[in-house]
C-alpha cells in the first residue's frame, strides 16, 4: 500500500486503507471484515453483515477442517477424572438443555465453549427474543459420536433453538460464526460449534 501513497498523494492515508479494507470486502470470502471503516452512515459494513450472516446446510466455517480450525482431540475426559475437575457447567438459566441422556452430560462442558455459548445465547435473545440458546450435546462420555470428536473433551456442542424450528438454523450458524466459535458446522437438523 505505500506505493499508492506515492502515486496518489492527495488522498489521506486512514481513508485509502478504509477504502481498500471496503472494496476488499466487497470481493473478499465471508469471514473477512471491515474493522475500523465506517461510512458514518450508520453500523459499518462488518456490522450490517453480521446482521446478515448465514450458512447453508451443509456448510461450515471457516472452509477448514475442525480439526485445523478448533485442534485435536488430546484427550477423551472420563468423569471423576482430573481433566473432568476442570470441565464447568453450563447455564440451566440462560440455556434449555435436551439431557436425553438423564446424566447431566450436556450441561458440562470446557470453559472456553461455555463463554461462546454464553455469547451465542445473547445473540439468539437479540434475534428472537423469548426464545433460548437449546444445547442437544455437549460432552459426550457415552461414546456417541465419532474417532476423535471433541465432543469427548466437552469442546463441542451441537445446539438449536428452544422452539426446535429448523427454519431458525441458518441464521443460528451465522449467530455462531460472530459469536466467535472456532469452528462452525449447519449440520442438518442442528448446529455444531467446536473450541480449541
Amino acid at each position: 500500500m505505500p506505493v499508492l501513497w506515492r502515486v496518489f498523494p492527495a488522498i489521506p492515508r486512514p481513508k485509502l486503507l478504509c477504502g481498500w479494507g471496503l472494496l476488499a470486502l466487497s470481493v473478499a470470502s465471508f469471514g473477512l471484515s471491515a474493522a475500523g471503516c465506517d461510512s458514518g452512515d450508520g453500523p459499518s459494513l462488518s456490522a450490517r453483515r453480521d446482521q446478515q450472516r448465514r450458512l447453508l446446510p451443509g456448510q461450515f466455517f471457516p472452509a477448514t477442517s475442525e480439526r485445523e480450525a478448533s485442534g485435536p482431540l488430546l484427550e477423551r475426559v472420563e468423569r471423576g477424572s482430573e481433566s473432568f475437575k476442570r470441565l464447568v457447567r453450563g447455564d440451566r438459566e440462560a440455556w434449555v438443555f435436551k439431557d436425553e441422556e438423564r446424566t447431566g452430560a450436556d450441561l458440562v462442558m470446557s470453559p472456553r465453549l461455555r463463554e461462546k455459548l454464553a455469547l451465542l445465547s445473547e445473540k439468539v435473545a437479540e434475534e428472537w427474543p423469548g426464545t433460548k440458546l437449546r444445547i442437544t450435546e455437549a460432552w459426550d462420555e457415552q461414546l456417541e459420536h465419532g474417532t476423535g470428536s471433541l465432543h469427548y473433551a466437552g469442546r463441542a456442542a451441537d445446539v438449536t433453538t428452544s422452539d426446535v424450528s429448523n427454519s431458525k438454523l441458518s441464521r443460528l450458524a451465522g449467530l455462531a460464526v460472530t459469536a466467535g466459535f472456532d469452528w462452525v458446522y449447519y449440520e442438518s437438523t442442528h448446529v455444531h460449534v467446536s473450541v480449541k
